[in-house]
């Protein structure tokens, strides 16, 4: 059963630890997506030390930029819920690990047979890559600036949640994905559905089990996050930590969705922040105040002096 650490409490630190993976949305960053002052203070200080941060989250690419110049740090994101990775320092996608084109058309046949009516949209991302600079009016004007290493795409009647820019792409599904580079596919009900976000997941890994990896990171949201077989955040944050030498006995890691599962159960001790899914908050070692309390920057703070 996992520990609840409330604001006045030592967060406990295993020893030995050489890097924090921690999502975004949700955890590190505040409620509005912004990086509260005494979060910003610990990763500053973080840098100065021997551990190392990753940030692991479901944006894609192009959504990433602005979290680098609010946090500052420029080391090794993951995107896409372990579809992408990312070196932040000068911007450019380093690996990605997409879904076979057979694969993501047999998973498109398969959810529309099960659950009629859903609609689909893709995320794609290319080795090689860059990122726009970290600033940006918007995401659109992201998304914009961003052609030579992500792209967002979709089906006739999917409804993004946020604005898209003049020019996105739009296309039957089966031509979204036979284009290839598809790092993300993105499935929502139709409007009589009746599902929530729970249900919807559990009926979307039920249609494609054994064929793809399904996962959701918004319970306010409808939305289907489909990657590759066997890509999660567990499996690419453990590519990243071993090409430093470091198993999950020298990993730590911080959620509050279910898309955090895969990386809480692999690190050697995790944390979920207050304001976690319920299936995270059993799942996490320790419960840290809530992201509105900046609870994972008190956990690095913990953990940079565990260091010393």
């Amino acid at each position: 059963m996992a520990t609840v650490l409330g604001e006045s409490a030592v967060i406990p630190v295993p020893p030995g630890v050489r890097l924090i993976g921690s999502d975004l949305d949700g955890t590190l960053l505040l409620p509005d997506g912004s990086v509260g002052a005494r979060t910003r203070a610990a990763l500053d200080d973080l840098r100065d030390s021997e551990l190392d941060l990753v940030i692991v989250t479901g944006r894609p690419p192009r959504w990433i930029s602005p979290v680098v110049e609010m946090t500052g740090h420029r080391g090794i994101g993951i995107g896409a819920n372990g579809a992408v990775v990312l070196d932040l320092a000068d911007g450019h996608v380093t690996d990605v690990f997409a879904l076979e084109t057979d694969t993501a058309l047999e998973v498109v046949d398969r959810l529309r047979r099960a659950l009629p009516g859903v609609v689909f949209a893709v995320e794609r991302a290319r080795p090689g890559g860059r990122l726009s600079p970290t600033g940006g009016a918007g995401y659109a004007a992201l998304d914009a600036s961003l052609a030579d290493a992500t792209e967002f795409a979709i089906a006739e009647g999917y409804t993004p949640r946020w604005p898209i820019p003049h020019g996105t792409l739009i296309a039957p599904i089966d031509e979204l994905v036979e284009t290839g580079d598809v790092v993300k596919l993105l499935v929502r009900p139709p409007d009589d559905h009746g599902f929530d976000a729970d249900t919807f997941l559990s009926a979307g890994a039920e249609a494609v089990a054994g064929l793809a990896e399904v996962t959701h990171s918004n319970p306010a949201d409808r939305l289907l996050e489909i990657a590759a077989p066997g890509v999660s955040k567990a499996t690419t944050l453990a590519f990243v930590a071993a090409r430093d030498g470091i198993d999950h006995t020298g990993v730590i890691t911080a959620g509050d969705a279910p898309n955090d599962l895969p990386m809480l159960e692999w690190a050697q001790t995790s944390y979920a922040v207050a304001n976690a899914h319920p299936l995270v908050l059993d799942a996490a070692t320790h419960i840290l105040p809530a992201s509105a309390e900046e609870g994972v920057g008190q956990l690095i703070e913990a953990a940079l002096a565990a260091e010393t």
